[in-house]
């Protein structure tokens, strides 16, 4: 059957396009985003386990097109209702008054007939519970990086099962989700998937965007720049995505593109095929043979015909989870950040790219539709409040002010009109801007819109920060950016509401550090991109690096003062690289980076990398194959030196000034035979492992301010099978005491997994698709059995039922035998 414009097929479709997405959840409010094709009043209502009302709200949802209406409602008990609790499954129900004058229940306007496609077991709605107090209760889903037509089955479904599993059981099912990055690919489009979210743009918003062209000003329909036809003004736009011939431009594919990686309803039955890409290209060439011609040439040299096949098929993969994947999201709160692919591949990685995007009214535009789709579809849930009116007589926040610049553009001239108030609301500056801040640093003004937010639990608290945004280039053109300037440190790090005993987790977008063949490459940057382009080489925080001791001085802030001495665990999580590892940082200092006053500090910060949902490659199944010491080729392994345990010592060297700290030497058969004189002129020495034949030898008279010991961990044994043998729900009426023995027999049973995983082989890095999860072994009052594990999950083979469990280990107490402190080798 031949591939349909969404033109043909939009009235038979239900009313509601996409959601409900569960998104921000705390005890005094619930908030529910939902995309619909037909404009009106959406009514959230949360009932409690007795099925009594508990709280209600009501927005109407915003028209960011004729046929494409957004809404994220809140519900907040009343004065007199109490708030919400831990322990307690509660649900939620929908209900539609739209515009026309149609009032639909929630199973009507999804289509569904049945609101139970949306709920758990006999729950009969969607439902949540809020995350305990307890740590060792608490389940935090976790993963990135997620492309519809990729290798191998889309693990994001696996979260559906593991909600499945104890839907009724408030202790034992998961209670947040966070995404961390690349929950669309905005770059790397297949051109059947783009052909569908370019129609469907035009169909949904009413009208067709005029993108500006060049330099000069000229301007295109969007739907003239189809396929393969988008890399040579990308190009010359600055863009250096790899997979430039899939770029979204327009902000209804941006748009659609959330819709469609969230829902099934705008999927066609069937995808377009290359005939059809060729045949819309001929008209847009304008039916000259010549240059169709070569058009086909060049596709067909490619073998752009045989990968839309080879997409279609991992498209059609994608679409048979896509029910999974939405009730996953409508039955757990979930969080959400943007890494690079939101918006394009090496979005602000150089001061080269900025200086193209920002000089460019392409790049303006086209980073101006991506953050303004990313905050309609993702931000909006992370900080609900931020897009309401004021109380009388207050400012308006910079949300509720793009909302209402969004709502009701009926035609591109009105969106060409406000595109420049968009584009400062969302903190996209001209080049010239950019030039204008010390070090041409990326910024955000008073009145744009801010992404970086926390999570406030009772018993842990999560800080999103933003290294994308906020950028600066003190290098200029060479090398890579400061992900995070020093202000941001602090502003989003240690300003954020006290934490006390809680346990931190950081959201980081990029690694700290990454494993030690990407560090390899970003130190040997010029031989990683002789045969190959690879920007993401400046992508992490190197270590050792003077920003990489920043970020420590300043995560540490969040631990408490124990006998003077900053002290405790904290974990980061990130994603981006596509596969899912740990790593455990032992940090002690007497004075960190930066300290005018001495400041000690014994800590672990365990690092949890999630990636990738669906962004399998050979290499990530390298890694999976190989572990942490893989690499591509000959070429590159000759840089790698010895991946683990690494040891650093460092000093509080003021910027500008120098210390000799001892030699470098070679070390053939142990023997220590000096070379040079080692001076430091930035704060952290490796010191251990040594790389190469060079080694390290420190005077025995200098006494590092601080020191590192960083272990990539595996897991302990063979990968387990997981047992999904449904948890009973908690009693009506339980008690204290009957959560707590519930959640001993979770704790149990989890116990029972690990020891199935103890000895026989297992994969020490997990390279193909997968889903993470977060979990903790506590104990209050014993800080030497504290555990974090980092439980990576991912399917064996082609059966979709199987999945293999890969659980990471970290140990967060400083004083762990089984990680000493590294004493280097000294001069002699």
């Amino acid at each position: 059957m031949a591939w349909q414009s969404l033109a043909n097929r939009i009235s038979t479709l239900p009313r509601v396009l996409a959601g409900p997405v569960l998104r921000k959840v705390d005890k005094r409010s619930v908030s529910v985003w939902l995309a619909m094709r037909t404009g009106g009043n959406v009514t959230l209502t949360v009932l409690d386990a007795a099925s009594a009302t508990l709280a209600t709200g009501q927005r109407h949802t915003i028209a960011v097109g004729t046929q494409l209406h957004i809404v994220c409602v809140t519900a907040r008990p009343g004065t007199t209702q109490a708030d919400l609790v831990e322990g307690i499954v509660y649900r939620y129900k929908l209900a539609f008054s739209f515009d026309d004058g149609v009032a639909m229940d929630f199973a009507t306007a999804t289509g569904t007939g049945d609101i139970r496609s949306f709920a758990y077991d006999t729950l009969g709605l969607p439902s949540f519970c809020l995350p305990p107090a307890n740590l060792d209760d608490l389940r935090l889903l976790c993963g990135s990086c997620r492309i519809p037509h990729g290798n191998g089955r889309d693990a994001f479904a696996i979260g559906d099962k593991l909600i499945a599993q104890a839907a009724t059981n408030a202790v034992g099912r998961p209670h947040q989700m966070l995404l961390t990055g690349d929950q669309i690919y905005a770059d790397d489009v297949s051109a059947s998937q783009l052909m569908v979210l370019s129609d469907a743009a035009h169909v949904l918003l009413g009208w067709k965007e005029l993108i500006p062209y060049d330099k000069a000003g000229s301007k295109a329909d969007v739907d003239k720049l189809l396929p393969f036809l988008r890399r040579d003004p990308l190009e010359k736009a600055g863009f250096t995505s790899e997979d430039l011939d899939g770029q979204l431009l327009s902000l209804g594919e941006y748009l659609c593109m959330y819709i469609m990686v969230w829902s099934d309803v705008l999927w066609p039955v069937d995808m377009p095929i290359f005939s059809d890409v060729a045949n819309a290209t001929r008209v847009v060439l304008g039916g000259g043979q010549k240059e169709f011609s070569e058009w086909f040439g060049k596709r067909a040299k490619k073998g752009d015909h045989f990968a839309m096949d080879r997409h279609a098929k991992g498209l059609v993969l994608f679409r048979e989870e896509l029910k999974n994947v939405r009730r996953l999201l409508a039955n757990i709160p979930s969080y959400m950040i943007f890494d690079d692919h939101e918006t394009t591949d090496d979005w602000n990685m150089t001061q080269d790219i900025c200086k193209a995007l920002y000089g460019n009214p392409l790049g303006l535009r086209v980073m101006q539709n991506s953050l303004v789709a990313y905050t309609l579809c993702q931000h909006w849930g992370n900080v609900p409040e931020q897009f309401e009116d004021p109380p009388a007589g207050g400012t308006k926040p910079p949300g509720k002010a793009l909302l209402d610049l969004l709502n009701g553009i009926t035609d591109a001239g009105v969106y060409d009109t406000r595109s420049p108030a968009l584009r400062k609301l969302v903190a996209v500056h001209e080049d010239s801007e950019m030039a204008a801040r010390p070090d041409h640093a990326a910024f955000h003004d008073t009145g744009e819109l801010i992404y970086n937010y926390t999570v406030e639990g009772p018993g842990h608290q999560i800080i999103f920060t933003d290294s994308r945004s906020w950028r600066s280039f003190p290098t200029g053109r060479v090398g890579g950016a400061v992900l995070m300037p020093e202000d941001q440190l602090v502003q989003q790090i240690v300003n954020t509401p006290a934490a006390g005993n809680r346990i931190v987790i950081v959201v980081m977008t990029t690694n700290a550090p990454a494993v030690e063949p990407i560090r390899s490459a970003a130190r040997h940057d010029v031989v990683a991109n002789l045969f190959a382009h690879f920007p993401d080489v400046y992508e992490a925080w190197e270590l050792p690096s003077v920003a990489f001791d920043k970020l420590m001085a300043r995560l540490v802030e969040k631990l408490p003062l124990v006998n003077g001495t900053r002290t405790g665990a904290l974990a980061m999580i990130s994603g981006d690289v596509h596969f899912s590892f740990a790593t455990r940082m032992l940090y002690k200092a007497t004075t960190r980076l930066g300290d005018v006053q001495p400041q000690p500090v014994k800590a672990v910060i365990a690092q949890l990398v999630a990636s990738s949902f669906r962004k399998e490659t050979d290499n990530t199944l390298g890694f999976h194959r190989e572990g942490y010491a893989y690499t591509p080729g000959f070429i590159e392994s000759l840089m790698i030196p010895e991946t683990e345990p690494q040891g650093y010592w460092g000093w509080n060297v003021a910027k500008g000034s120098e210390m000799v700290v001892g030699q470098r030497g070679l070390h053939p058969a142990g023997v220590f035979v000096p070379l040079f004189t080692l001076k430091l002129d930035q704060p952290t020495l490796p010191t251990v492992p040594d790389g190469f034949f060079l080694g390290t030898a420190v005077d025995p008279q200098l006494t590092p301010d601080y020191i590192y010991r960083l272990d990539y961990l595996e897991p302990p044994g063979a990968d387990a099978a997981v047992d999904t043998t449904p948890l009973p729900p908690l009693p009506a009426g339980s008690t204290p005491t009957d959560r707590k023995m519930a959640a001993e027999a979770i704790r149990a049973a989890a116990t029972k997994y690990r020891m199935h995983n103890a000895g026989g082989t297992m994969t020490k890095v997990v390279g193909t698709n997968n889903f993470c999860e977060i979990t903790f072994d506590w104990h209050p009052t014993n800080v030497a059995a504290r555990r974090l594990h980092h439980i990576a999950r991912w399917r064996k083979g082609q059966d979709i039922n199987v999945v293999q469990e890969s659980d990471f280990v970290v140990s967060l107490d400083p004083d762990d035998a089984q990680f000493p402190e590294f004493v280097p080798r000294k001069v002699q």
